[in-house]
């Protein structure tokens, strides 16, 4: 009895340095993997007759200076217009994958071919780059000029595109927010208390009030004519995000691109979903 006590306590103890050495091994690298999964970026630019030329060169540069320069390994991004058939006609303006750089580990891999990939992945990544540089270049030097801005719509293709992607998720929106769109025309119609609630109701009746729980939002190009047209768009916004369960706040609801990039509570519920 005390001997076959005594045999499984010895392979209690073998099993458990066993476990120790995977962990020691494993561990490391698989929390790498959930930490380095990156974000996922979809930025909407407002190409409908409403926005001129100084607004466009703006969010071309707000690209070229802010958000790409951001990206990260791991990190996806897409960039797409907010026209009149975002649903219907959807296609990407710009859109890559930045490879994440190969991880090392001592006991198994070998350093010069560690360095040969590291090298290779580097290279993609430059190459990456500079393409996403020569798309938006391309896309801004193109003369859109959409008769309507469907905003709603672009929302909603968010929700399509950011559907089972694990990465924390980040929406832009370059735009100056005035949907445009039968039968909503924000800088046609009156606004009054409940018009606001009246709407979302309307928009979730009809599928178009998209799900967005947990992704970080960004406007940049919020404008009107008046001041007061302004707030009333914005309130309705700063609902419409609040319905959808997005992580909004209106400091980031601004003319220009502002706390770019986002901070690393933004959206950071993300990681610990299941």
């Amino acid at each position: 009895m005390a001997e076959s006590l005594h045999r499984q306590i010895r392979v209690a103890r073998r099993l458990s340095t066993l476990l120790l050495i995977g962990a020691m091994l494993v561990g490391p690298h698989a929390v790498a993997a959930a930490l380095a999964r990156g974000t996922s970026i979809i930025v909407f630019v407002d190409f409908s007759g409403s926005i001129r030329g100084p607004e466009r060169a703006s969010y071309r540069l707000e690209l070229e200076r802010e958000i790409l320069p951001a990206l990260r390994p791991g990190d996806r991004i897409i960039i797409a217009p907010i026209h009149d058939r975002t649903l219907t006609g959807f296609r990407a303006l710009a859109e890559a994958t930045l490879p994440e750089p190969p991880r090392f580990n001592g006991w198994f891999d070998n350093r010069l071919e560690y360095n040969r990939r590291l090298r290779s992945t580097e290279k993609e990544m430059l190459d990456a780059r500079e393409q996403l540089t020569r798309d938006v270049r391309e896309a801004f030097s193109r003369p859109y000029a959409s008769a309507y801005t469907d905003i709603f719509s672009s929302l909603v293709m968010a929700e399509k595109i950011f559907s089972g992607d694990s990465r924390r998720k980040v929406l832009v929106l370059m735009s100056d927010m005035i949907e445009d769109n039968p039968p909503y025309k924000f800088d046609a119609m009156s606004w009054r208390p409940g018009t606001t609630e009246r709407l979302l109701v309307d928009l979730a009746a009809k599928q178009r009030l998209a799900d967005l729980t947990g992704v970080c939002v960004y406007v940049s190009g919020a404008s009107a004519a008046t001041a007061q047209l302004v707030a009333e768009i914005a309130r309705f916004w700063d609902a419409y995000f609040r319905r959808a369960r997005a992580d909004f706040d209106p400091s980031r609801y601004a003319p220009m691109l502002l706390h770019w990039p986002p901070s690393r509570g933004c959206a950071a519920n993300q990681f610990f979903k299941p």
